[in-house]
C-alpha cells in the first residue's frame, strides 16, 4: 500500500491483535480499537444454533470464512454446554478471526465469565431486533442498558453488540433512545426479495437512505454503527443480491458512515440450491464478498480518516471523500438500476485534483476537469479513486 507499511488483514499487526491481554475499545472519533490500534470489522453471521451446526462442520465454516478474507465470525458460543467451543475459540484466535459471541441472555453472566479471557472474543451480542417493538426480541432501553452494564462490569475490555431494524415502520424505535445501552449497533438492511418495502427500482436507493438516517442516529447517541448487509435469500429460492448490488450496498453503507460490516448470513439451516452454506448456495456472491474484503484492506487507512459527504445535483448519484493526512479517496456510486448517469457535475472540493483508480479490475473512467466531475456512471456502478493533487 502507498500510505503505510502494509497492514495485516484489517489491523496493524496480528501479534498485537491477538496478544495475551487483547482488548477492544472505542476512541473519541467512534473508531474501534483492538489493543489500541484502529480496527475495521468485516465479517459474517453464522446462525449456529439454528441447525445445531457445531463441531467439525462449524470448524470447516470458520476456515472457509477466514480463507475468503473475512475477519469476524458472529455466532452462538456456549462452552458450558459444548466443550468443543473452547477449541473453536482457540482456533479462531489462531486464525486471527475475531468473535462476536451470541449469548443466551438468561446465562449471560456465566458465559461471559467462562470466555472472558479468550483472545478471540471481541464483542458480546446481547440483543437482536432490539428496537423493533413488535418483535419477541424487543428490548426497552432500560433492559438493554442493564445487560450492557452487566457485561461491561465483567469485561470492560470487550464491547457489547446488538442488532436492530432500519425500515420506516410504525413499530420502529429510534436509536437515539438507546444512548448508553450498547457499544456497537448492527443496522439491518435486507432489500433483495423483500417487498413491498423494497422494489427492484428503489432497493439500492432506499437501503442507502436508511443507512444515512440510522447511522447518523447511532453516532449521535454515542454508539458505533455496523452495517448488517444481506447475503441470504428471503424467499428461500435462491434470490440473493447480485455481486453488483452487494458491492453497491457495501459502499453505500460506508458513505453513510458505518464503522464495520457483518453480512447476514453464511449459515442459517436453510437449504438453497441443494446446499446449506453461502459459498455453495450463491458462489458468485461469496466470491464477490471475498473481493470486497480485499478492497477493504486496501482502503482501510482512508476509512480511519475523515469522511466528507459531497452533495450532488442528481438523484440516485452519491459521492463522498475520505482524507487521511495528505491523502484522499473518492467514492462515487449510482443507485439507479436502469439509467446511466452522464456526469458534468461541478464539485469545488475536487478542484486541483485528478483521479487515480484504486482498483484495476473495477469500474473507472471518471475525470476531473477544473472542478467538474465528468464521465459515465452506469447503473449500480461503484467507482473508487485516489485523489491525487494535479501538481504531482
Amino acid at each position: 500500500m502507498r500510505l503505510f507499511v502494509r497492514l495485516c488483514v484489517f489491523s496493524l499487526c496480528s501479534a498485537l491483535l491477538y496478544g495475551a491481554n487483547s482488548s477492544t475499545t472505542i476512541n473519541d472519533q467512534g473508531t474501534i480499537l483492538r489493543n489500541g490500534e484502529p480496527y475495521f470489522p468485516f465479517g459474517i453471521y453464522h446462525v449456529s444454533w439454528s441447525g445445531q451446526r457445531y463441531g467439525k462442520d462449524r470448524d470447516k465454516d470458520l476456515k472457509a470464512i477466514r480463507t475468503n478474507g473475512l475477519n469476524v465470525f458472529h455466532g452462538s458460543v456456549d462452552p458450558t454446554s459444548r466443550k468443543a467451543d473452547y477449541t473453536f475459540l482457540d482456533q479462531a484466535a489462531e486464525d486471527e478471526v475475531a468473535i462476536f459471541a451470541e449469548l443466551h441472555i438468561q446465562s449471560m453472566d456465566i458465559l461471559i465469565e467462562r470466555m472472558k479471557d479468550n483472545e478471540a472474543i471481541m464483542a458480546w451480542t446481547i440483543a437482536d431486533d432490539f428496537n423493533i417493538t413488535n418483535s419477541q426480541n424487543y428490548s426497552t432501553p432500560e433492559q438493554l442498558r442493564a445487560r450492557h452494564l452487566q457485561a461491561k462490569q465483567i469485561t470492560p475490555n470487550r464491547l457489547t453488540y446488538g442488532s436492530g431494524g432500519t425500515a420506516r415502520v410504525d413499530h420502529y424505535r429510534s436509536y437515539i433512545d438507546y444512548e448508553g445501552c450498547v457499544d456497537l449497533v448492527g443496522l439491518q438492511c435486507y432489500p433483495v426479495g423483500n417487498p413491498p418495502g423494497f422494489t427492484p427500482k428503489n432497493l439500492l436507493e432506499r437501503c442507502y437512505q436508511l443507512y444515512n438516517v440510522r447511522a447518523a442516529q447511532v453516532l449521535e447517541a454515542g454508539m458505533v454503527p455496523i452495517a448488517n448487509l444481506q447475503s441470504f435469500s428471503w424467499v428461500k429460492r435462491g434470490l440473493f443480491p447480485t455481486p453488483s448490488q452487494s458491492r453497491n450496498m457495501l459502499y453505500g453503507s460506508l458513505v453513510a458512515g458505518v464503522k464495520g460490516v457483518l453480512y447476514y448470513t453464511y449459515y442459517d439451516n436453510q437449504k438453497i440450491n441443494g446446499a446449506l452454506t453461502l459459498d455453495q448456495q450463491a458462489p458468485e456472491l461469496w466470491q464477490e464478498i471475498g473481493r470486497q474484503a480485499q478492497e477493504i484492506e486496501t482502503i482501510l487507512p482512508y476509512l480511519f480518516g475523515k469522511r466528507i459527504l459531497i452533495q450532488s445535483s442528481k438523484p440516485r448519484f452519491h459521492l463522498a471523500q475520505w482524507t487521511r493526512g495528505d491523502d484522499s479517496m473518492l467514492v462515487v456510486f449510482s443507485t439507479e438500476n436502469i439509467m446511466t448517469h452522464e456526469l458534468d457535475e461541478e464539485i469545488p472540493i475536487l478542484k486541483g485534483y485528478h483521479l487515480e483508480p484504486m482498483f484495476e479490475d473495477r469500474p473507472a473512467g471518471l475525470q476531473i476537469h477544473e472542478a467538474t466531475l465528468q464521465g459515465s456512471l452506469a447503473p449500480e456502478q461503484v467507482h473508487v479513486y485516489r485523489l491525487v493533487p494535479s501538481s504531482r
